[in-house]
C-alpha cells in the first residue's frame, strides 16, 4: 500500500482525480475489492499541499461512484428481465425487494456502508421496480455522503483513518446500524397505522 501511495504522490493531481473517478466508477457498478482507499489518502495530502481542494476531490469521487451506480442499476435491470424465476430467486432479488418494502429508499443510503447488501442493492433496484429517476437521486445522495465522509476523514487524519477502519470497522458498522435503526424506528412510530412504505413517486 505504501509503495502504491508513493507512486501516486508522483502523479499530477488531475491524473489522481481521474484514477479516483475510474476506480470508484468500477466500484459503483457493484465490483467488490477495488483498492481505491490510497487515492483518498493521496487526495488528502494534495489538499494539504495546496495542489487540490476538498470540494473537487469529493466531486470527482462522487461523480465516479454515482455514474457506476447508474450503470449497475441499468445492467441489473436489463439482465434480470431475461432470467427465469428460479435464477432470480437464487440471486437474491427477492431479498432486495423485501429490504425495499421494509425500509424504502433508505436502503440505497445505508447500503453504501454495508458491503453485503451494497452490490445486490445496486444491481437489483431496477429489477424490483424502483424508478430510475428516484434511484438516481438517492444514489447521488448516498455517493456524496459516502465519498464526502471518507474524503474528509482521509484529508484530516490521513492514513490513520484507514488503520482505524481496519481495526474497528465491525464496531463502526454496528454503531451505524444502531443509529440508523433508531432513526427508522422513530419514523415508523410517527407513521399512521395504515401507512405503508412505497417505491412509487
Amino acid at each position: 500500500m505504501e509503495h502504491f501511495q508513493d507512486w501516486l504522490l508522483n502523479l499530477s493531481p488531475l491524473v489522481v482525480h481521474l484514477l479516483l473517478f475510474l476506480l470508484l466508477l468500477i466500484e459503483g457498478i457493484g465490483t467488490p475489492g477495488i483498492p481505491f482507499e490510497a487515492l483518498w489518502v493521496v487526495e488528502g495530502i494534495f489538499i494539504h499541499q495546496g495542489k487540490a481542494t476538498l470540494p473537487e476531490a469529493i466531486l470527482w469521487g462522487t461523480l465516479g461512484n454515482w455514474l457506476g451506480n447508474l450503470i449497475g442499476y441499468l445492467l441489473g435491470d436489463r439482465i434480470s428481465r431475461y432470467l427465469p424465476k428460479r435464477a432470480r430467486e437464487s440471486l437474491g432479488i427477492e431479498e432486495v425487494r423485501s429490504l425495499f418494502n421494509r425500509w424504502g429508499v433508505g436502503v440505497v443510503l445505508f447500503s453504501r456502508w454495508m458491503g453485503l447488501i451494497r452490490t445486490p442493492t445496486i444491481l437489483y433496484a431496477g429489477a424490483i421496480g424502483m424508478p430510475f429517476w428516484k434511484y438516481a437521486f438517492w444514489s447521488f445522495i448516498g455517493a456524496l455522503s459516502w465519498v464526502g465522509i471518507w474524503q474528509v476523514g482521509c484529508w484530516y487524519f490521513g492514513s490513520l483513518v484507514l488503520e482505524w477502519w481496519d481495526k474497528y470497522k465491525i464496531y463502526i458498522v454496528l454503531f451505524g446500524i444502531l443509529v440508523g435503526a433508531i432513526g427508522v424506528w422513530t419514523v415508523i412510530r410517527k407513521r399512521k397505522p395504515n401507512d405503508a412504505p412505497s417505491l412509487d413517486p
